[in-house]
């Protein structure tokens, strides 16, 4: 068993469907399960969506209507008129579903709302893919994932329940009739058969899932690139293929933000030392990266040269309190609460004798509440539009490098890790 996993990375463009099927073409009698993602940016347009209904209390018909007319003329141009005529009219269906939504009154759980309606990206791509595949001969049968994995109910990151979704995996993902199952990635379901979702980028968690459910042979994830690099090719020229990485190492570079793969992918698959390819899809013959078990005796440990990452729309927020007093354990668990409550994740953090600071990623839906709140008990002040840079394995060269006559806000060093916090 393989499972592969598409993102809206690779599912662009009808063209891509097609490509696809070359990939799939190469794994001739190999049992698979494909998970897919919302395909290109249709995520962010469902965000957009929700946010401008939310908060803004309309309905912006101008964005449906870009996301409708692009799943109907993707399926235009990879289906014949018959099929084509058939698997509009389930499209069409689903955005009824979506205008409806939009008809009810909203709760004022904005996280459930979320999963309601963002969830729609993947049902609809996971709908094209399989009646495509079918189209083309493939055999396949689908699998609604919202039926598979089961999670709590924290809406917009829930976490699995681990004993039933791998009884409901084993049971219906495991095809004994199939080559391929095809299913979705990202999206899940609670105890009340209410959507929940597992992060944004969730996917490749589900992959995850899925290869540990299954004792996966390898979990294959299909990219726009050739592999991982120390650098992303999208903002710099100097950036080499890492061929080979630990389970390790890959996590690191996750935590620090790197477009790799989803920071909870790697655990299930190293407990199980199920190694993991990043591959080309354009390219499915390279190679890519393989991320294994590694000893840290192994010069291959880590990688000979520096690793950059780069992760923008950063605030750093500094929090004091009012009668300049200490930041004391007491102040330090109040401001973690916070920061548990609105599920923000700290990306790098600094304390001294009267103030804590924290780096975070400055989201719109989260950040303002969240000062908000600490402005009832703090002094709070802060600074946006900052880039947090991250070197693994980090030379002077290197440094110099990426801050060379740049303002830095702040900088930690440890043994092999150097960040700088960047105006």
């Amino acid at each position: 068993m393989k499972i592969f996993k598409f993102g809206g990375g690779v599912l662009k463009k009808s063209k891509d469907a097609f490509q696809l099927l070359n990939v799939l073409n190469k794994y001739k009698g190999e049992k698979l399960i494909i998970v897919i993602s919302a395909l290109n940016k249709i995520t962010s347009k469902f965000e957009k969506l929700l946010y401008t209904y939310y908060f803004e209390n309309r309905f912006d018909k101008e964005i449906f209507h870009t996301i409708k007319s692009y799943h109907i003329n993707f399926a235009k141009e990879i289906f014949e008129f018959n099929d084509f005529k058939s698997v509009s009219e389930k499209l069409v269906t689903v955005f009824d579903e979506i205008e409806l939504f939009f008809k009810k009154e909203i709760s004022k759980n904005y996280h459930y709302e979320y999963d309601q309606i963002v969830s729609y990206g993947e049902v609809l791509s996971s709908i094209l893919i399989f009646e495509f595949l079918k189209s083309q001969k493939i055999d396949c049968c689908f699998e609604d994932i919202r039926k598979i994995i089961l999670t709590d109910s924290a809406y917009s990151e829930a976490t699995v329940i681990w004993d039933n979704t791998i009884n409901n995996i084993k049971n219906k993902c495991v095809s004994k009739k199939h080559q391929i199952c095809i299913t979705q990635g990202f999206i899940a379901a609670n105890k009340e058969n209410k959507t929940t979702t597992l992060g944004r980028e969730g996917s490749d968690f589900t992959a995850s899932v899925l290869a540990y459910a299954t004792d996966a042979e390898e979990v294959i994830f299909w990219k726009e690139v050739d592999g991982i690099y120390n650098a992303d090719p999208a903002k710099t020229s100097d950036f080499v293929l890492l061929p080979k990485l630990s389970y390790r190492e890959s996590l690191e570079q996750a935590f620090y933000g790197a477009k790799i793969l989803h920071p909870k992918t790697i655990k299930p698959l190293q407990n199980k030392k199920i190694p993991i390819y990043v591959r080309s899809f354009c390219k499915p013959g390279n190679s890519g990266t393989k991320i294994t078990d590694i000893s840290k005796f192994n010069k291959d440990f880590y990688p000979e040269k520096p690793i950059y990452i780069i992760e923008e729309n950063q605030i750093l927020i500094s929090i004091s309190t009012r009668d300049f007093s200490f930041i004391s354990e007491d102040n330090l668990g109040k401001i973690f609460i916070k920061l548990s409550k609105h599920r923000i994740k700290m990306n790098l953090m600094q304390s001294s004798a009267i103030s804590f600071s924290v780096c975070v990623t400055n989201d719109p839906f989260k950040i303002p509440d969240f000062i908000k709140e600490l402005k009832t008990d703090f002094k709070v002040l802060y600074n946006s539009n900052l880039e947090l840079i991250t070197i693994r394995h980090y030379t002077d060269d290197a440094v110099n490098k990426m801050i060379s006559k740049r303002k830095v806000i702040l900088r930690q060093l440890s043994r092999r890790t150097a960040r700088y916090l960047i105006k």
